[in-house]
């Protein structure tokens, strides 16, 4: 069998890392396959039955985002998923639209065959009626379970012609008596008796159809093999075997194979410190890969690599527990039954960690072409930019924070509290004096000071003032910066440069 796998998110937001897990988990499971030599393919979808809350932007975000993060190849084209719709057609030769709004009437088509084969019925209930329904079912302490028997169908169109009933909706009717089984690839044997389950609704009255139904429908006819989504998921499971169940032979007599049903993989809730399940709407964490207000991992100049890699052990990890993997090394040693069942824990913490080894394990040519496009600070006070960005290379987990580094350290200056640091460290104020003037006198008998001549003027005043250690060193720091730490001095001095450092 082919293994053809797809991320189908609802764009009624923007890009958030949990998307991006089950977008990256299902890309890593059909690239595995496909370096052993098996037939398989990622696509990616856009699922929008949800007009209402439907974000045109949100779209783009997640092209962006899975760009960004290696997930997809990057085609000429932004709306690339368009140029992968040649890859499949239907059977009459056209090509499949990978948006679902472009295929409602297509699919309410279908919901209507299963109407006339007895297998849906129409449901003429106002909403209002169906929460009386449910609210009575509940007052006798029974199942909020919404099913009608054939012979109650026949009283409820009867009911409904009587009273001149028009808006309707459509339900699938579910079979009595029935237990719904699959094996998951991460939570194994499952099964739902039809008993706790509704009918369901598969075409509302303003004629769209449901996410169950309507997903369903895209997954047969584009051949998902593996289906790798939330926990949130796992209710719709049985809804969806039975519609598949439903809808399949009106799909072979249009003309579409018979293809094997799908493997569920239902991913553990990401968690964050207090146990709850990631909310959108939380904004003390970073949840966004790409967003509208600048909070998230592309705006803030994450490297991609990196977040990537977090989110792959968001409840995965590999054989010899390997932290830090490049994309070929997850391909490669990426298992799907490796996935745990317990939530996944949003560490931020970790999350910087590994966007910090990335940038320190970089070439410095690879680091400055990655951080320069973030960078906002004036650094016209320097002839060395690219020394003034290297020199926190090993500091920062993503390139903005080199904007607020350069700031204080060599812009903002505050030499007012000298003095308090002078005393607190038991250096004295003369002592003080006697190394900068030493330094200056030196150091003005230099063309330039530079990375290589900066210990060698040092050495100098070291043997003219015959202080040493935190008595040496601290007063020039003090002098150059202002603060009794900071970056190494052989890159502060010649960043400041002569001139600067003369003017003090």
């Amino acid at each position: 069998m082919k293994i053809r796998t797809r991320f189908a998110p609802s764009p009624t937001g923007f890009f958030h890392i949990g998307g991006l897990r089950s977008a990256l988990y299902s890309y890593l499971f059909a690239q595995h396959f496909k370096k052993i030599g098996e037939d398989s393919e990622y696509i990616f979808r856009i699922e929008d039955t949800d007009q209402l809350r439907h974000v045109e932007e949100g779209v783009m975000a997640l092209v962006k985002g899975q760009e960004w993060a290696g997930i997809t190849p990057f085609f000429s084209n932004p709306e690339w998923w368009k140029e992968k719709v040649h890859q499949q057609k239907t059977p009459d030769g056209n090509f499949i639209s990978y948006r679902q709004s472009e295929k409602f009437d297509t699919i309410t088509a279908i919901a209507e065959q299963l109407v006339k084969k007895g297998l849906a019925y129409y449901d003429y209930h106002t909403s209002d009626e169906l929460d009386e329904i449910r609210i009575e079912k509940e007052n006798k302490k029974l199942p909020p379970r919404f099913h009608l028997t054939e012979e109650e169908i026949k009283k409820h169109q009867e009911w409904a012609k009587i009273n001149n009933r028009v808006e309707k909706i459509i339900r699938l009717k579910m079979p009595d008596n029935r237990v719904y089984i699959w094996e998951d690839m991460i939570r194994g044997h499952m099964e739902v008796s039809t008993e706790a389950l509704t009918d369901p609704v598969l075409v509302k009255s303003n004629n769209i159809p449901m996410y169950n139904f309507a997903v369903v429908y895209d997954d047969y006819i584009m051949e998902i093999s593996h289906i790798t989504r939330g926990e949130e998921h796992l209710s719709n499971t049985p809804y969806q075997i039975a519609i598949r169940e439903a809808i399949k032979p009106i799909l072979l007599e249009q003309g579409w194979k018979d293809i094997p049903e799908p493997i569920f993989a239902h991913l553990p809730f990401v968690t964050g410190s207090d146990g709850k399940k990631l909310s959108k709407r939380d904004k003390t964490l970073l949840q966004f890969v790409c967003s509208d207000d600048g909070r998230d991992y592309m705006s803030l100049g994450y490297y991609p690599d990196a977040v990537r890699n977090f989110v792959a052990l968001l409840g995965w990890t590999a054989k010899d527990n390997k932290e830090i993997l490049s994309m070929d090394e997850l391909i490669e040693r990426f298992d799907g039954t490796r996935i745990v069942k317990a939530p996944a824990f949003f560490d931020i913490n970790k999350m910087n960690w590994i966007s910090g080894e990335y940038f320190k394990n970089m070439s410095d040519e690879k680091f400055l072409n990655f951080v320069k496009p973030f960078i906002k600070a004036d650094l016209s006070f320097t002839d060395l930019p690219d020394l003034v960005l290297l020199t926190f290379k090993k500091q920062i987990y993503n390139a903005s924070m080199l904007n607020e580094l350069i700031e204080e350290t060599f812009i903002k200056i505050d030499r007012t509290k000298i003095d308090s640091i002078l005393e607190s460290n038991q250096i004295s104020k003369q002592d003080y004096g006697k190394c900068i003037s030493s330094f200056k006198n030196i150091l003005s008998s230099y063309h330039e000071i530079n990375e290589t001549n900066t210990d060698e003027i040092i050495k100098k005043v070291k043997e003219e003032t015959g202080l040493k250690g935190k008595a040496l060193f601290m007063p020039i720091r003090l002098f150059a910066i202002g603060k009794e730490h900071g970056p190494e001095m052989n890159k502060i001095l010649p960043i400041i440069g002569k001139k600067n450092l003369l003017a003090h």
